[in-house]
């Protein structure tokens, strides 16, 4: 498929589903890199979660640009290396490329984000809870009719940072906001260009989740919005 085909923002494309679970043998890896990544930070988790921000902890990305950490165990990274590679291949759609994975979190008493999709129109994602989604610190996601008219949808890519669903809301008949609820383990794909936003996590439990990202262009020369900017502003620096 050419490059120029994933450009563009397709309703039918949006939102959460549930493609299955975390094998048996492979959930002690994300326990392990979880608790691994606690201790490598340290006092900065406990600052982090003190924040009251919903806050990605990046382990590795394909353009090793923005910020990222990094596990003690070296050999544990490489086998989740190996396994989200795999997991790309098995959950997601033919063609998605992986460039990203790590662990969000969404503590208690956080701040609920803005509206957005992630990245770029083609971006995409695989959600795996390591705690409990439920409908108190679930992620809320958007879909689109499928006659919503090609404007609205350039208004939604020309800004994924901030999208402006009340202009939206006003460009369509309808359109429906969904919550993800889901056990540990469960695997979630988040199909591309999907607008969502972490709500306040009003539940009594920080709400832990792994993510893989992926992609779809190669060649972002074609993309007509910001194909220099592939990085989310919302990354916490925990260099400083």
């Amino acid at each position: 498929m050419d490059d120029r085909d994933y450009v563009k923002l397709k309703p039918e494309l949006m939102g959460f589903r549930y493609v299955g679970t975390v094998p048996q043998e492979a959930r002690p890896l994300l326990t392990r890199a979880y608790e691994d990544l606690k201790r490598t930070m340290g006092a900065g988790w406990d600052a982090q979660i003190a924040a009251k921000e919903i806050c990605w902890m990046n382990l590795w990305q394909e353009d090793e640009e923005g910020d990222m950490m990094e596990l003690s165990d070296k050999a544990l990274a490489r086998e989740l290396h190996a396994w989200c590679e795999t997991a790309a291949g098995q959950f997601a759609e033919q063609g998605a490329i992986m460039d990203g994975y790590g662990f969000v979190v969404n503590p208690v008493g956080s701040k609920p984000q803005v509206w957005h999709v992630d990245y770029t129109t083609d971006a995409a994602a695989i959600w795996i809870p390591l705690t409990q989604f439920t409908d108190r610190n679930a992620t809320q996601f958007i879909t689109l009719p499928e006659s919503t008219p090609e404007e609205a949808l350039e208004k939604v890519a020309s800004n994924v940072d901030n999208v402006d669903v009340e202009a939206l809301a006003r460009s369509v008949d309808h359109f429906q906001v969904h919550q993800i609820v889901a056990k540990p383990m469960s695997v979630l794909y988040m199909g591309r260009g999907t607008i969502h936003r972490g709500i306040s996590n009003s539940g009594d439990d920080n709400r832990i989740s792994f993510y893989i990202s992926l992609h779809f262009i190669r060649d972002y020369a074609v993309y007509p919005y910001y194909a220099d900017e592939r990085s989310e502003q919302a990354v916490v620096n925990f260099n400083d």
